[in-house]
């Protein structure tokens, strides 16, 4: 045994020294067998460098030197997180503990601590930086006059198309049934307004009678009178016949419907009520896949929508660009106090 011992001592003296890099302590229950394989160097090696002459017995608190790390530190570098152990780390970067153990320093291999910085190996493979895309810069609307539709182009939003054709934001998502005035393809031919009475109902089916009043109430819609500016005719009610050249004309008679229909005008009067730096349109509140939407002014008088969910009591807002950031619960007072005043009268 004492021979073998001599000839390997003899073996590792011929071959070149490695550089000697940081000392570990021997713990309790430790064996050379251990710390060789903890550290990824060899018996021999540790033999040579410790100037040890039998490979089964160590002392506990015992110093031994370790050989300097073979590998190299790259550019990469990791901060312990809470949870996180070597094993793990060397794993998300596909390396060997043993060379995270060498480039750092380690004493401990079972132990890190949180917040620690350590060193990556040149062949660490670390995460490729996000590409961030540009975002689409916004296209001009360019408005046709007497336009009834417009096409949706890259980049434009409801809100921009409804400010440059001069209309409200709730008439288009009306007139077009919106499900989510956010996301509107490219492509999407909006209409712009409602097509005249005689375009939608056969002059066959028509009766002819006064002028409706300026204050009505619709079948089907709640007692709450609609206003109108249009102007009553001028001229007598003509009750002759209707000849095909009327056709091409815009009828002064209001017809009369025979079933339930949507009124020809699209947004309400606006009734603007204050709460906070907000104007609410109150009087042009919609419904919209289960919230409640209405077009608001900022402090600024920026136009916007607000959105109110009663079942959530939560509320969401568009920003510059007509886009719904996330929808959050109430926390100022004037917030709170539009939820609640919204919520008790749907």
């Amino acid at each position: 045994m004492r021979r073998a011992l001599i000839a390997v001592l003899a073996l590792s003296a011929l071959m070149p020294l490695q550089a000697i890099g940081r000392t570990v302590t021997v713990r309790s229950g430790d064996t050379l067998s251990d710390i060789a394989s903890r550290y990824g160097v060899s018996i021999r090696t540790l033999m040579r460098l410790n100037d040890l002459r039998n490979s089964d017995y160590v002392r506990v608190g015992q110093r031994l030197r370790l050989p300097g790390p073979t590998v190299t530190a790259g550019r990469g570098r990791h901060t312990v997180m809470r949870g996180e152990s070597l094993s793990s780390i060397a794993s998300r970067y596909r390396v060997k503990e043993r060379d995270l153990i060498a480039l750092n320093s380690l004493r401990n291999a079972d132990y890190v601590q949180v917040g620690q910085r350590l060193r990556l190996p040149s062949n660490a493979v670390l995460p490729q930086p996000r590409k961030t895309t540009a975002k689409a810069k916004p296209v001009p609307v360019k408005v046709t006059p007497g336009a009834t539709s417009h096409t949706v182009a890259r980049g434009q939003t409801l809100t921009q198309i409804a400010k440059a054709y001069d209309v409200s934001v709730a008439s288009l998502i009306d007139l077009n049934s919106l499900n989510n005035p956010n996301k509107v393809e490219i492509g999407t031919q909006l209409l712009l307004r409602r097509a005249p009475v005689a375009d939608r109902t056969p002059l066959s089916t028509q009766s002819v009678e006064e002028p409706a009043p300026r204050s009505t109430t619709l079948a089907g819609s709640s007692t709450t009178p609609i206003r109108t500016t249009q102007k009553p005719a001028a001229k007598p009610v003509q009750t002759k016949p209707v000849t095909a050249a009327a056709k091409t004309t815009k009828p002064t008679l209001v017809a009369k419907a025979t079933t339930k229909s949507k009124p020809s005008v699209a947004p309400k009067q606006a009734d603007w009520r204050n709460y906070g730096p907000l104007k609410v349109d109150w009087g042009n509140w919609k419904t919209m896949a289960g919230s409640e939407v209405v077009p608001t002014l900022n402090a600024d008088g920026q136009p916007l929508y607000l959105a109110v969910n009663c079942g959530a009591r939560k509320i969401n807002v568009t920003g510059a660009n007509g886009a719904w950031k996330t929808w959050s619960a109430p926390q100022k007072g004037y917030e709170r106090d539009l939820v609640k005043d919204r919520c008790s009268a749907s």
